[in-house]
């Protein structure tokens, strides 16, 4: 082979090469040390004036002031309080300046409405956020809404015989809503602790803790809003906000790493002089092409699942190769659950905090099914909701990365007697509450669980619960293995609807859903008495028959802890349990009233009728139904 033809052999497999090289860069943040103003930790996004300015985001909102030891926030030319910043869920938690936690008279300087809180680089966070309404009387006004405060507004504008009587109240109120006596002073939006109960009867003293609480805000759309600008991709990773470019063929050369190409070109070179007897430049070449052409299919690929992913506002979740699942898992060694849908195992993060991994069953579904699946679980971001973050598709191999949830399930701490009794009746009471939150959030953006189970509710370190597995019963089909283990053991059938199983019954639809849930709050209810519900007895339905004749007979409850507190729980728990095992779904309850049931008082709640009273005795007669 001649000199010549060498050289334009060469230079046809290195252009080949820039073909399908793809060059991705990553957005780079310079290595920073954190700044503190008073208890607060200052870093990226974050920084103090003083601060290098590659240190913090670029926007002015980002530039925090430290005076006095105390961090402040500017917005609108406004100062605000920060009270705390959580960079594990990307939100700061900011405060009206003028108030003050032990001064109850103490009262907001500005109003909420004086900016806009929604635009920019800020926005709410996760928490649930309510609107306050400050609002000047001439006349006292009887109306349980209104909570009588200290007066914040302007005394000028009011004549000096006048008596103003100053009120507070817990939600956004319009022009009409208005008392005739009355004018608007100002609104102060709040965000509620987790601790907190939703609603609109507060007292004066919970109003103003929660404004001394401050309001949530998320800055993940900071770095998502600049990101896809440059037409990159926000996505989550190592716990911060990413932002890479999709691999397109028309990526500008100004952005190429040729230092790379000129080494993969050396190699090319070094051998070929080697090989060139051997195989030959033309077989090379169409080596080369069919690779370029792989490549090309697996980067449309990924391109389909960035476009379907970018869809959402939320951080997207991070796309794990196969080999990466198996590294963080240590090749499959800690497994700590079997499911119905997988297996899960214990593993680390690739920065190295521990989180849950599920290998998935195989299924039917397509990856596009699998990936708006995807896409719509991690918008259902909730507290009592486990937290997606990230995910594995390659062929038939699927799984799931969620967050690390260090007492397991609820299973482990009710049906192990060692572990039951670490449980009280509040932990048990905030268990079926938050439980029942989150299924509402499931609901309120279409997702069906369908597997509402003990297994399937975790516990964090202050055994607040979070539902996992949410929706996946909707990617298998009838001829799913995960499916057929509905009817061969591997769920706990005692939870599941009876419409699952008698078709004459109704369809099976978010009701489904609220029996899984009353079922398990019988059982919590039934820990909390120190009951076997278990008990082998001949009768259907035994378990929630004893309930209903418990209550119904008024008969005293037998409360392990011996507490009137724990008695009016556990009474609100077993009728709130009976309304959503109703045989027809029509007769239960929809989440949103099922948790206003539990936030509100025992002495309200109805007895419900009794649960498979005559309802299924034509269907199920010479059946055996699914025993508690």
């Amino acid at each position: 082979m001649s000199t010549t033809g060498l050289w334009f052999s060469v230079l046809t497999t290195s252009i080949l090469l820039l073909c399908c090289k793809k060059s991705c860069r990553a957005q780079n943040s310079s290595a920073c040390i954190p700044s503190s103003c008073g208890d607060i930790e200052i870093r990226y996004p974050f920084r103090l004036p003083d601060d290098p300015t590659n240190c913090g985001h670029q926007d002015p909102v980002f530039v925090l002031e430290c005076q006095q030891n105390r961090t402040l926030l500017r917005l609108s030319s406004r100062r605000y309080r920060v009270q705390a910043i959580n960079y594990y869920n990307f939100s700061i938690r900011a405060s009206d300046p003028g108030l003050n936690s032990k001064n109850y008279s103490s009262c907001p300087v500005y109003s909420s409405i004086d900016y806009d809180i929604y635009s920019g680089y800020l926005s709410l966070g996760y928490t649930n956020t309510i609107v306050l309404t400050f609002l000047n009387c001439l006349s006292p006004v009887n109306n349980p809404l209104y909570v009588e405060s200290p007066f914040c507004g302007n005394k000028s504008a009011f004549s000096n015989t006048s008596r103003v009587h100053s009120y507070v109240t817990a939600r956004s109120i319009s022009v009409s809503d208005l008392e005739d006596s009355c004018t608007f002073d100002m609104s102060v939006m709040a965000s509620l602790p987790a601790s907190s109960s939703t609603g609109s009867n507060f007292s004066y003293s919970q109003i103003h803790d929660m404004l001394a609480y401050g309001v949530e805000l998320s800055w993940y759309r900071a770095m998502c809003t600049s990101c896809e600008e440059s037409k990159r991709t926000c996505f989550l990773e190592d716990n911060r906000i990413q932002c890479r470019r999709i691999c397109y063929e028309s990526t500008p050369l100004s952005e190429r790493d040729f230092g790379s190409y000129l080494l993969l070109v050396a190699v090319v070179i070094g051998g070929l002089i080697g090989l060139r007897f051997v195989f030959g430049i033309p077989f090379i070449i169409g080596f080369l092409m069919y690779k370029c052409k792989t490549r090309r299919s697996s980067m449309n690929k990924s391109e389909t699942i960035e476009e379907i992913l970018k869809q959402q506002l939320h951080p997207v979740p991070i796309n794990y190769s196969y080999s990466e699942i198996k590294k963080m898992t240590r090749n499959f060694k800690a497994k700590i659950g079997q499911g119905v849908h997988g297996t899960v195992f214990r593993g680390n993060l690739l920065s190295g905090p521990p989180a849950a991994l599920k290998v998935l069953e195989s299924s039917s579904a397509s990856d596009k099914e699998f990936i708006t699946y995807v896409s719509k679980i991690s918008r259902t971001s909730h507290e009592n909701v486990v937290r997606l973050i990230g995910f594995c598709i390659e062929g038939k191999k699927r799984a799931l990365v969620h967050e690390f949830m260090q007492h397991g399930s609820l299973e482990k701490h009710i049906f192990l007697q060692k572990t039951s009794a670490c449980l009280s009746y509040k932990d048990m009471f905030k268990i079926s509450l938050g439980t029942a939150s989150g299924i509402k959030s499931l609901h309120d953006n279409n997702m069906l669980h369908l597997g509402i189970k003990p297994e399937n509710i975790l516990l964090d370190q202050d055994h607040n619960p979070k539902i996992s597995d949410s929706g996946l019963q909707n990617l298998y089909t009838s001829n799913d293995q995960a499916a057929v283990s509905l009817k061969t053991g591997r769920y706990k059938t005692g939870f599941l609807p009876p419409e699952m199983f008698y078709k004459n019954i109704g369809e099976v639809s978010y009701k489904a859903d609220v029996y899984s849930y009353g079922m398990l709050v019988l059982e919590l209810a039934a820990r909390i008495q120190a009951l076997n519900p278990y008990a082998e007895k001949s009768g259907k339905m035994y378990f929630p028959w004893w309930i209903y004749k418990q209550l119904s007979e008024g008969e005293e409850l037998e409360i392990r802890e011996g507490d009137e507190e724990a008695r009016k729980m556990v009474k609100k728990m077993m009728i709130v349990g009976l309304w959503c095992i109703q045989i027809r779904a029509g007769d239960r309850p929809l989440m949103s009233e099922v948790v206003a049931m539990l936030e509100g008082g025992v002495e309200l709640l109805k007895m419900p009728p009794m649960p498979f009273q005559g309802a299924m005795d034509d269907q199920m007669e010479d059946q055996s139904f699914p025993t508690f």
